[in-house]
């Protein structure tokens, strides 16, 4: 498959390695930091539009207070399937920028509502760098996919599993109001005293 990032901070960068590991051929936009990742992974890189427009699916891997200028910079993305792994993390990580009546992931689908947005917030970019996600009793974290539409969520869903991760279908977009706190609270955990690398993982009987 096609991917685009847009953001190669850690997040991004360590996405692309593993679904370009994984056999995806992907696609960086934006700054210098996208062509660092590009060279060290032998990926593609461009404008952001660019890789909007080279991507079967475009993430999108920026802090909370960049979406907007990088969607912007994105152009139109009509009909296009647009991973959000957007957290409303405060600078500080301290906590929520906004939570619980609305989320990240639906105020980057207001900005773009010709996009089918869905939202997955995947495991710690240093987890996904070590490349092994088995945590206790060799269990991979879940992944909380949130959507509107099922084709889309298909096509995330395929991705979070090429990660070595555990795709959960959490319901609709709206969904997203709940996970972003709850991955916020495993942000905290992580970095209360000594960084612990965590995962958080949904158990079924």
């Amino acid at each position: 498959m096609r991917i685009g990032i847009i953001g190669a901070g850690s997040l991004g960068s360590a996405l692309g390695g593993r679904l370009g590991d994984a056999g995806h051929e992907v696609m960086f936009g934006g700054s210098a930091t996208a062509l660092e990742a590009a060279k060290r992974m032998d990926a593609l890189v461009g404008a952001n539009s660019e890789a909007a427009a080279f991507g079967e699916v475009l993430i999108l891997a920026v802090p909370y207070p960049a979406a907007d200028s990088a969607l912007e910079e994105a152009g139109s993305l009509k009909g296009q399937v647009l991973w959000s792994c957007v957290n409303a993390l405060k600078r500080d990580m301290s906590g929520l920028m906004i939570g619980f009546d609305t989320s990240a992931a639906e105020r980057v689908a207001r900005r773009v509502p010709d996009a089918r947005v869905v939202s997955a917030i995947p495991p710690f970019a240093n987890a996904l760098v070590s490349g092994d996600l088995a945590y206790e009793a060799s269990l991979t974290p879940s992944v909380f996919i949130c959507g509107d539409d099922q084709s889309a969520k298909l096509l995330v869903t395929r991705l979070v599993g090429d990660l070595g991760a555990h795709p959960v279908d959490a319901g609709p977009l709206t969904s997203a109001r709940l996970v972003e706190p709850a991955m916020m609270m495993l942000v905290r955990l992580a970095y209360a005293g000594l960084p612990r690398d965590l995962g958080l993982r949904l158990l079924e009987r």
